[in-house]
């Protein structure tokens, strides 16, 4: 008779304990989360939701990043990104919460949760979007339905982080298109992606999205970068 699976699960939490992603110490809660509960205490929390300021290149209304992309938040989000360590997913949902919970984020309800596509060459060289699983973490947070039929990347870029900041917007621009029989006409959309720098390519897809018909565009990163175009605002 198979084991159930708690009983597996128990069996191999002991003989190899999930331990810490960043410190690598063992803690009990790690079984679910893959971030220990002093880490996580550690890391760089954005004390105030940053926004780019208004210029005619942004075509997003605003920006809400719960990290600043430094120290224990830069690793982690190089792990969940280049080295498939997907279950940071289950901490990211955590982040949301927590961020949401601090800062008494007013998130329409009606809104559309849309994740920043990749290509799919770029997609098949990495096996899994990393906004798609930031997203799904935040649209079950928030009990709204996740997107992925609306925005569609159609033309391949070079990687943002190869090129200056001037050179971004110039690399994004046309890069998205909206799928067939998408309607979005006057509808708020969060748009998820993993960092926010210059907010080039953020941009470029909340242009997309206006054009098609979108009332309002929040842009929901879970870090920024230190970027000389950035402010904070209460």
């Amino acid at each position: 008779m198979p084991l159930p699976q708690s009983l597996l699960t128990g069996l191999l939490d002991i003989i190899f304990p999930r331990n810490c992603i960043l410190c690598r110490g063992y803690h009990p809660l790690t079984a679910h989360d893959p971030l220990c509960p002093d880490c996580y205490k550690k890391l760089p929390w954005n004390k105030t939701p940053l926004s780019l300021r208004s210029t005619p290149s942004i075509h997003f209304d605003r920006s809400l990043a719960i990290l600043h992309y430094k120290g224990h938040a830069q690793t982690l989000l190089k792990q969940f990104k280049f080295h498939n360590k997907t279950s940071i997913r289950r901490t990211i949902s955590r982040l949301f919460r927590d961020f949401i919970k601090l800062h008494s984020l007013d998130i329409g309800t009606h809104a559309l949760i849309i994740p920043m596509p990749l290509h799919p060459t770029r997609l098949r060289e990495r096996g899994y979007n990393q906004s798609t699983l930031i997203a799904q973490g935040i649209a079950d947070t928030l009990n709204m339905p996740l997107c992925e039929d609306i925005l569609e990347r159609h033309r391949a870029t070079a990687h943002q982080s190869q090129l200056h900041a001037k050179d971004r917007w110039t690399n994004v621009g046309h890069a998205f298109r909206i799928l067939p029989l998408a309607d979005i006409v006057g509808r708020e959309i969060l748009l998820i992606d993993d960092i926010l720098t210059t907010g080039a390519t953020a941009s470029e897809a909340a242009k997309t999205l206006k054009e098609a018909g979108a009332s309002r565009v929040t842009v929901i990163t879970l870090a920024i970068t230190a970027c000389g175009s950035c402010t904070t605002t209460s």
